[in-house]
């Protein structure tokens, strides 16, 4: 009892406070690696861990020499490993507003009229790749684009996809304004090895920009007219229990 008591009334006010930001932050690294490829990565590394503790009990030499050299790269490992993940964890924090408002009924309005225009693709067979920017700046994406720079409307998002549209290939971002901002964009292709054999390239093209950014992409496919929403890594198709729309308002909305 003297032990703790005498750790208690050696606690600093500093040492509180050392703990909850730690905590704030270890709790945040773990949100945004939530539901990613991250998360096996890191039980992996622990297993290691774990590994590496039981050769050196048993003093299996070799493996403990093995694994000592490769903790002692731990940090270059992890950079490695783990750069896309820390870019876009950097990139989150120099962003601190975005466009998308509950109160904002104008912003409300844009993503209806964007789903609805999504509703006409699948309703008509025809291919779609809608990229709404979130937090995170999208220019890395624009290189090769065509500026549109307009107003948002439905109709021109329409035109844009028409078949005989040079630019129906590629994707059209919707910048935080709310405007058209870019058409014809070339998105990063998942690298993904466990990825359904039914979904095509605009699918891996959604996830691929999903792995790298906090953007929101709506899929049309052409040959099922099914719409389909990645984010965070994750591909959301339509079901009864979870809307798309309801999704994409409760990702994009912010209170």
């Amino acid at each position: 009892m003297s032990y703790l008591s005498d750790f208690v009334y050696n606690i600093r006010w500093q040492d509180l406070v050392d703990v909850a930001i730690l905590s704030v932050i270890i709790y945040q690294i773990l949100l945004m690696l939530k539901g990613t490829r991250t998360i096996q990565i890191l039980i992996g590394f622990l297993l290691v861990g774990l590994v590496f503790i039981f050769v050196d009990l048993v003093e299996l030499r070799g493996l403990t020499f093995v694994l000592q050299n490769i903790f002692n790269s731990i940090v270059i490992v992890f950079i490695v490993l783990f750069q896309s993940e820390i870019k876009n964890a950097l990139a989150q924090m120099g962003t601190k507003t975005t466009f998308y408002d509950l109160k904002n009924k104008k912003s409300v309005n844009i993503l209806d009229k964007i789903y609805s225009v999504c509703e006409h693709f699948s309703k008509n067979s025809v291919g779609a790749l809608i990229v709404i920017e979130n937090e995170m700046g999208l220019g890395d994406y624009y290189s090769g684009a065509t500026e549109i720079n307009a107003v948002f409307s439905q109709q021109l998002l329409v035109s844009l996809f028409h078949t005989q549209s040079p630019l129906h290939d590629g994707a059209v971002i919707i910048s935080r304004d709310g405007k058209i901002a870019y058409a014809g964009c070339i998105l990063p292709i998942s690298s993904q090895m466990d990825f359904s054999k039914q979904l095509g390239t605009r699918h891996r093209a959604a996830l691929g920009l999903a792995e790298e950014t906090d953007a929101v992409i709506l899929v049309v496919s052409e040959e099922n007219r099914k719409i389909s929403l990645a984010h965070n890594n994750e591909l959301f198709f339509e079901s009864h229990n979870a809307p798309l729309k309801t999704k994409l308002q409760e990702i994009l909305i912010k209170s």
